[in-house]
């Protein structure tokens, strides 16, 4: 029967009906966190901003909770921590947890190109642990149950996020946990986000399944209303918990918060994290399975080469790869904007590139080359890595 047949009142009522009967089976199935695991988080995000003994009861009832979870957490609504929105998200991976360690815990090999759909720069300051004390972390897994800890200090620039269209650069507090629970090796990932960003500015999602991105140095955020606003990430933390079920499968679980926005505001609502979680784990997911990764021995040896070649040869690779980012610019939509068309136009856009940011960006495209993907860089060609590493 049409609904115009119906009184207007009546029609409203049961289209509001009908919405609430969509939202109710998310609203069920949305969930709290034990107070024990809201109390373990709470105090892991403090250790990792002091040195302090840390001990099983710091992480037990969080590690319990964790090691039962089913499905992909995202239903999961943790408590508002630093006047902000949270998130948790699980995943499973076929990788054993030392190999995972030796690609993302690795001094030799930043962050970045294991986590190229989040992250545009990355790196560990001087006095951290894991350059003065142990560059390999992963070798404490064999040992006992008494927890390994380490502490540090990183900084990184996030590539652009689908909601605002802004980039950030911002430092982060560190602690990292080996431990072993119920006889299985476990990693504990904790950051907190230090102080305010930078201001944002505003970038450009070329291609996220090719992990193409645009940044314009441009002041602002890449989105109508208030693209004009001086936005910042007030504030940020995160716990990450990998547990090894088996030889050759990882289970990572993450609880995120993150306040964001202008003039005090917070504009970062739940879902928000949820798109920037999924995006992470999906492209980490796909990298870190894949049968065309290098080892991360060769991986090393590889962006060591790429991060020490010559000025003349990274300028010729940054010219090669500017001009493709004004090619793509030509067809997108969302590089329309005159300011946009200044920056990359006559191959401009590398003179607005860093050192950092040009070796970044050159690192990239070299994984990309060597994931099967479109890479907008050329690069002799090497053998593929072998899926005997994978374990």
């Amino acid at each position: 029967m049409s609904l115009r047949l119906f009184p207007r009142r009546r029609a409203a009522t049961l289209l509001g009906g009908f919405v609430l009967a969509l939202l109710l089976p998310a609203m069920a199935f949305a969930a709290a966190l034990p107070a024990g695991v809201e109390q373990d988080l709470g105090e892991l995000l403090t250790l990792s901003q002091r040195r302090a003994a840390v001990s099983p009861q710091n992480y037990d009832a969080l590690l319990a909770y964790v090691t039962q979870m089913r499905g992909d957490g995202r239903d999961i609504i943790p408590a508002r921590r630093l006047d902000a929105n949270g998130t948790a998200l699980r995943v499973t991976m076929k990788t054993s947890l030392t190999r995972l360690m030796r690609y993302c815990y690795n001094p030799a090999i930043p962050n970045y190109l294991l986590f190229p759909s989040v992250l545009r720069l990355s790196g560990w300051y001087q006095g951290s642990d894991i350059l003065t004390r142990d560059a390999h972390p992963w070798k404490h897994l064999a040992k006992n149950d008494q927890p390994e800890t380490l502490w540090g200090t990183e900084y990184e620039v996030n590539a652009p996020d689908s909601f605002g269209g802004g980039y950030y650069r911002y430092d982060l507090h560190r602690l990292l946990i080996i431990t072993k629970y119920n006889g299985k090796n476990v990693l504990i990932s904790v950051s907190k986000q230090k102080n305010r960003s930078s201001v944002g500015k505003k970038a450009v999602i070329l291609d996220d399944g090719d992990w193409s991105y645009f940044y314009s140095g441009i002041n602002g955020l890449n989105k109508g209303l208030i693209g004009w606003a001086d936005t910042y990430l007030y504030d940020s933390a995160s716990v990450q918990v990998f547990v090894e079920d088996s030889p050759h499968q990882t289970t990572f679980t993450l609880f995120k918060w993150l306040r964001a926005g202008w003039a005090g505001m917070n504009m970062v609502q739940k879902s928000h994290i949820d798109d920037g979680t999924t995006r992470y784990a999906n492209a980490f997911k796909k990298i870190i399975e894949s049968d065309r990764l290098p080892d991360p021995d060769e991986l090393a040896a590889r962006v060591h080469e790429l991060v020490t070649m010559s000025e003349a040869d990274l300028n010729r690779k940054i010219a090669a790869y500017a001009v493709a980012i004004e090619n793509i610019a030509k067809t997108s939509p969302a590089m329309r904007k005159s300011e946009f068309q200044k920056v990359v136009e006559n191959g401009k856009y590398a003179n607005i590139l860093t050192h950092e940011e040009r070796v970044s960006a050159i690192l990239v495209e070299y994984l990309k080359s060597r994931l099967g993907k479109r890479a907008l860089v050329d690069f002799p060609a090497s053998p593929v890595a072998s899926s005997r590493h994978k374990g």
